[in-house]
């Protein structure tokens, strides 16, 4: 049996380690790893075993790749043979001993990569968690400068770690000193590399933290892009543009963003009447491009820039163009109303909880979801009071200028029966749950979800576990469904949403055909279909199955139009990086979690 390993911090000290590789052949990590490595390897010739094994570990806690943007598994493995079943190290891997040795050691370590690895681990894995382990990091993470020869040597990862745990425990100060040391970054000049503001900048965007200069970044990537096509270099010049185009779109300077994404076409028109000479076959890709690039200007702005005769002079140019999509985006803004106290017992209620299971089941009881009659009740009453805006009849139009629902005027001469009085109501119900909804996320699900996140781990295998053994969940989908709800505690509500969606029908449509409801039909040619959602939720055996409540809920979340209406904005692609991570996905994802950790907890038995 192998002799136990005795961690102490003697021990490390005894080592006198020290990162002795030159700067210019530092890459981070990995030279970290291979430095104690080599210092592993001399030990062990000098017959020091435990040394050796000591810095082994470190070089193994070094060894793991940064996945900044992961909240719950920022660490991945290096290298992973699943075939042969075997990866280099993960968090998971390291035990309770190990970790209180880093904890001695962590005020010894000199190196500022290894020092946040350290803390990092100490913060994700040990507990209860202490934020000073966070803050180590934090510090340790942006003493690595800001430079373009290293920036893709770990140093970008590590700024952007650094700002998300300032993020996650709520360290304002230090998340203020990021982002002032990022834009002093982005403002400097950096003659060796001409992507190193774009990647700065894109760091900036990617945290949302640069609302105090948007404006200026939003200028300085435009006069940077016009100097680059000067240069005739087509490619930086649109990526400049690209994000010039997306500051000026947060901004609201609608010249500045119509003019990129004028650059952005010009920008393939030009670099495919260069390429013409050699390809053109090149060259019609990049005119293709071109009129896409052209399409994105929205139609009432088209006659001021000329846009549809620069098409049609394009069209001359090639022999075919492919198709391309209008996206127009509305933002409504309304006053707002203070949710602190909301916020703040939410997040009560889910702290200090034993296990990560348990303040799950709180935090799925924020909310028991909506009460029809109540909000019907409150609907009739608002409209009474404000009979002048039911006078009138209301189109409803999707983000991309669509008409997707109309709503007739209230027929005051007809009795609450009335088909158009129902639908007045019905659209007034919607807009009360609408608010309902925004209050939820906003004052409870979110504040709720950054407390768990501050105090808990939640991995895949949890919310796989979770649906196995949920009695709603079919079987053969606790992969998937686990894999969605997971998704949410990584904040990728995007791709959350665009797995929910289906998942949540399969599950509606297995429910109804366990009660006896048939839910396909067969059509003239006698092929048998299944219906899809919003026609399962009309059956009348989905509203003796699910009761009232939740029939309006999954209705109004998923198929109707004057709702969320997420299902059809999934199936058919109508959701863009923005809407798909909206207030409406946030509550589709924490309402199908709670459903699931709902029924286990109802005691509901488990499928066969």
């Amino acid at each position: 049996m192998e002799n136990f390993l005795e961690l102490t911090r003697d021990l490390f000290l005894e080592c006198n380690w020290v990162y002795d590789v030159p700067p210019d052949d530092r890459y981070g990590y990995s030279s970290v790893r291979r430095c104690l490595q080599k210092y592993s390897k001399e030990m062990l010739e000098l017959g020091k075993k435990e040394h050796s094994k000591a810095l082994d570990l470190l070089a193994r806690s070094a060894s793991m790749m940064l996945a900044p943007s992961s909240i719950n598994e920022p660490f991945k493995a290096y290298f992973q043979d699943f075939q042969a079943g075997r990866r280099s190290a993960l968090p998971d891997d390291f035990t309770q001993e190990e970790l209180i040795f880093f904890e001695e050691i962590l005020n010894d370590v000199n190196e500022p990569l290894l020092k946040a690895r350290l803390a990092d681990l100490l913060w994700l894995l040990r507990k209860p968690k202490k934020p000073e382990h966070a803050k180590v990091a934090i510090d340790s993470y942006v003493s690595q400068p800001i430079d373009d020869e290293t920036w893709h040597r770990d140093v970008n990862d590590c700024w952007e770690r650094a700002a998300r745990l300032c993020i996650q425990i709520r360290d304002f100060d230090r998340l203020s000193a990021i982002k002032s040391q990022l834009f002093s970054g982005f403002c400097s000049e950096y003659p060796r590399s001409k992507f190193m503001t774009l990647w700065i900048a894109d760091l900036l965007d990617n945290l949302k933290i640069d609302s105090d200069f948007k404006e200026d970044i939003a200028v300085s990537l435009h006069r940077k892009a016009k100097d680059l096509l000067g240069d005739g270099d087509f490619h930086s010049a649109r990526s400049y543009f690209e994000l010039a185009s997306k500051k000026y779109q947060q901004c609201d300077d609608e010249n500045g963003w119509l003019e990129s994404l004028i650059a952005i076409a010009e920008c393939f028109e030009l670099e495919a009447d260069s390429r013409s000479s050699g390809s053109n076959m090149v060259a019609n890709s990049f005119y293709e491009n071109a009129i896409q690039a052209y399409r994105r200007i929205p139609t009432k702005n088209r006659a001021t820039y000329g846009v549809e005769e620069k098409i049609i002079s394009i069209r001359d140019k090639v022999a075919a163009s492919g198709k391309a999509s209008l996206d127009e985006m509305g933002i409504v803004k309304t006053q707002g109303i203070d949710i602190s106290d909301i916020a703040k017992k939410s997040s009560e209620l889910v702290s200090g909880k034993r296990s990560s299971v348990e303040a799950l089941m709180y935090f799925t009881g924020l909310f028991s979801g909506p009460k029809y009659k109540e909000l019907s009740e409150s609907a009739k009453e608002i409209m009474q009071k404000s009979l002048f805006a039911s006078l009138f009849g209301s189109s409803h139009m999707s983000r991309d200028g669509r008409v997707i629902a109309k709503t007739p005027a209230m027929n005051l001469g007809a009795g609450e029966d009335d088909p158009a009085n129902q639908a007045a109501l019905r659209r007034q119900i919607q807009q009360q749950f609408s608010i309902e909804i925004q209050l939820v996320v906003e004052g409870q699900v979110l504040p709720a979800l950054r407390q768990l996140l501050m105090e808990h781990r939640f991995t895949k295998e949890l919310m796989v576990a979770a649906c196995h053994h949920s009695p709603i969940v079919p079987q053969s989908r606790e992969q998937l469904l686990g894999y969605a709800l997971w998704l949410g505690f990584e904040h990728e509500f995007g791709a959350a949403i665009h797995l929910l969606c289906p998942q949540t029908e399969h599950i509606v449509r297995s429910q109804l055909k366990e009660a006896g409801a048939h839910t396909s039909n067969i059509d003239r040619k006698g092929i048998e279909n299944e219906n899809g959602l919003s026609t399962l939720m009309e059956m009348k055996e989905a509203l003796k199955l699910f009761g009232e409540d939740l029939t309006f809920e999954i209705k109004s979340v998923f198929t109707d139009a004057l709702g969320f209406n997420l299902r059809n904005e999934v199936a058919h692609g109508l959701l863009d990086d923005n809407t798909s991570s909206s207030i409406h996905t946030i509550y589709a994802w924490w309402m199908i979690l709670r459903l699931v950790i709902r029924s286990i907890v109802d005691g509901n038995p488990k499928r066969q």
